[in-house]
C-alpha cells in the first residue's frame, strides 16, 4: 500500500489489530452488560375533562387565534364524546385550497421565551436543548394566569397516556424485541437524566411529571421552527389540533403570513381534514405519538448482529462507527437503501472479512467514518448471509415474547407494530434471497435490471431496485 493511502484509516485498522488482540485476550472474563431497569415516567394526576369542557376549551383557543390574526377557511373543530379532536371539513374542498394561516407572532419557539414571565427561568438551564427549555417552560408557564398562551395552554391535554414513556414495565413487555422498544427506553432515560441535570431553581418549581408533561408536549407537537436554519422548535396552536395523514394537506411558510396550510387533493364536507407529521416509522409514530399504522411503508426494525468470530472485526466496527464492543450490535433498518441500510450492509460486510479484504478496503477508499465499499461478489454473498442471519436472530427475538391478546388500545398498537416489524424482517431476508442473483452482473446489466423494477415498488423489490443502481455506480466508479 502506497503512502498516500495509508492515512487515517490504515491507523485505524493498526490501532483496531491491537484492540482486537486485546479483546481475544481477554476472553470471556468481561462481565455482562447489566441493562438498567424500566422506570415509567410519573403522569400528572388529572380528572379527564367533560367533553362540553374540552369543547369550550377549544373554542377559547380558537378564538384566541382568530384574534391574534389567524384564518381558517373550509374546516372546523369537531370535538367528539370522548372528547377526541380532529379537524373536519364544513364544505367540499377543492385541490390547492389554503385552508388555514397561523402568524408567527402566536408561535412558541424555544429562543423566544425570554418575554414571557417565566421564561429566563427556562432558558437558564445548563446547555439546554430547544426541547430542555421547552418542556421546562411549558408547566412553568402553565401556572401564569396572565400568560398571553393562556388559551392554548388551557386548551392541551393535562395527560398524554397513550405514549410509551408513561407506560410500566409490564406494558413495555408487550414490545419486547421491537424498534419501538428501544426507542421508547432511549427517550425514557433520555427524560430521566435530563431532569436530574437542571438546576435545584428549576426541580423546585418543576416536578419530574412536569417535565416529563413538557417533554411529551413537545415531541408529539413542536415542529422545527419555521423561517429558522438553526435548531429550534417551535409550538404551533390550532395546526396542532390535526391527526395525521400523508395526503390531504401540505404546509409552507412564508414569512410576512406565517404559517400556510393548504389541500393537496379534493375533500368532501363532513370528512376528516388530515396533517402529515412525517413519513415515519411505525415506531417513530408510537413513541412520538402514541398511535401505528397497518400495512406502513416507512416501517424499520432493529437487526441483531451476532458478535464476529474475529475480535479484529468487532474493533473496527466500534471505531468506525462507535458500535458497542463485547454485545450484539442492534441497527435500526428500513426497507430502503438509506445511510443505515448501508451502515448495516457495511457491517455485513466487515464481519465476513480478514485482514486481506480489511486491506483492499482501504484501498478501494475506506474513509474514517465511512462504509466498506463493494469488495466482490463472493464477499457479498458472504455479507448477504450475515444480512439475512441478523434479520432472522431478530425475527427470534420477536417471536420469543407472546404479546397480550386483548382489545385494549394499547394492546392492539403493539400487535401492530410487531406485526410490521416482522414484515420489515421478512422482506430483508427476501432481499438477500432476491439480490444474490445479480452480483457477478456487469453495470449496464444492472441498470437494466434496476430499470424493470417498477418506481413504485415497496419491500424487497424497493431495496433491490435501489441495491442495483448503487452496485452500478460503484462498479463503474
Amino acid at each position: 500500500m502506497g503512502a498516500e493511502q495509508d492515512g487515517a484509516p490504515g491507523e485505524l485498522l493498526r490501532a483496531a489489530e491491537s484492540l482486537g488482540r486485546a479483546i481475544a485476550d481477554r476472553g470471556a472474563s468481561a462481565p455482562p452488560v447489566a441493562e438498567p431497569r424500566w422506570a415509567a415516567l410519573p403522569a400528572r394526576p388529572a380528572v379527564p375533562p367533560h367533553p362540553q369542557e374540552r369543547r369550550t376549551a377549544i373554542e377559547r383557543l380558537l378564538a384566541w387565534a382568530q384574534a391574534g390574526g389567524a384564518s381558517w377557511n373550509g374546516i372546523e373543530v369537531a370535538v367528539d364524546a370522548s372528547g377526541d379532536v380532529s379537524v373536519r371539513a364544513s364544505r367540499t374542498l377543492t385541490s390547492g385550497e389554503r385552508i388555514l394561516t397561523f402568524p408567527r407572532r402566536l408561535m412558541i419557539v424555544d429562543d423566544e421565551l425570554a418575554a414571557s414571565t417565566t421564561g429566563e427561568l427556562a432558558l437558564g438551564l445548563p446547555a439546554a436543548t430547544p426541547r430542555d427549555a421547552l418542556a421546562a417552560w411549558l408547566p412553568l408557564e402553565a401556572r401564569e394566569p396572565s400568560s398571553p398562551w393562556r388559551a392554548y395552554l388551557d386548551a392541551l391535554p393535562v395527560q398524554l397516556a397513550a405514549l410509551p414513556m408513561f407506560h410500566d414495565e409490564g406494558d413495555l413487555a408487550a414490545l419486547a424485541g421491537t424498534a419501538a422498544h428501544e426507542l421508547a427506553v432511549e427517550q425514557n432515560r433520555d427524560v430521566h437524566a435530563t431532569y436530574n441535570l437542571l438546576s435545584p431553581e428549576v426541580r423546585a418549581r418543576v416536578s419530574l411529571a412536569d417535565f416529563a408533561w413538557g417533554c411529551a408536549l413537545v415531541i408529539s407537537r413542536a415542529f422545527h421552527a419555521p423561517g429558522t436554519l438553526e435548531h429550534h422548535v417551535a409550538m404551533i396552536p390550532v395546526v396542532d389540533l390535526f391527526n395525521h395523514g400523508l395526503e390531504d394537506t401540505t404546509w409552507s411558510y412564508h414569512p410576512a403570513e406565517g404559517f400556510v396550510v393548504c389541500t393537496e387533493r379534493e375533500i368532501a364536507g363532513g370528512d376528516e381534514v388530515h396533517f402529515p407529521y412525517g413519513v415515519r416509522s411505525n415506531a417513530h409514530l408510537m413513541v412520538h405519538f402514541g398511535f401505528a399504522l397497518h400495512r406502513n411503508t416507512a416501517d424499520e426494525a432493529c437487526l441483531v448482529f451476532d458478535r464476529p468470530a474475529d475480535p479484529v472485526n468487532e474493533a473496527v466496527a466500534h471505531l468506525l462507527w462507535e458500535l458497542p464492543l463485547e454485545v450484539p450490535a442492534r441497527l435500526r433498518v428500513g426497507c430502503r437503501l438509506d445511510h443505515r441500510f448501508q451502515r448495516a450492509l457495511s457491517l455485513a460486510r466487515l464481519q465476513v472479512s480478514g485482514p486481506v479484504e480489511r486491506a483492499r478496503a482501504v484501498a478501494a477508499g475506506l474513509e474514517l467514518h465511512g462504509e466498506l465499499p463493494w469488495l466482490g461478489g463472493a464477499l457479498e454473498e458472504a455479507a448477504f448471509a450475515g444480512l439475512a442471519a441478523a434479520a432472522r436472530r431478530a425475527l427470534a427475538a420477536l417471536d420469543a415474547d407472546s404479546p397480550r391478546a386483548t382489545q385494549h388500545p394499547w394492546d392492539r398498537i403493539c400487535s401492530v407494530v410487531r406485526d410490521g416489524e416482522r414484515a420489515v424482517l421478512e422482506q430483508i431476508i427476501e432481499f438477500t434471497r432476491m439480490a444474490r442473483g445479480y452480483l457477478h452482473w456487469q453495470p449496464a446489466q444492472l441498470r437494466a435490471a434496476a430499470a424493470a423494477i417498477p418506481d413504485d415498488a415497496s419491500g424487497a423489490p424497493r431495496l433491490v431496485r435501489q441495491y442495483l443502481h448503487a452496485m452500478a455506480d460503484e462498479s463503474q466508479g
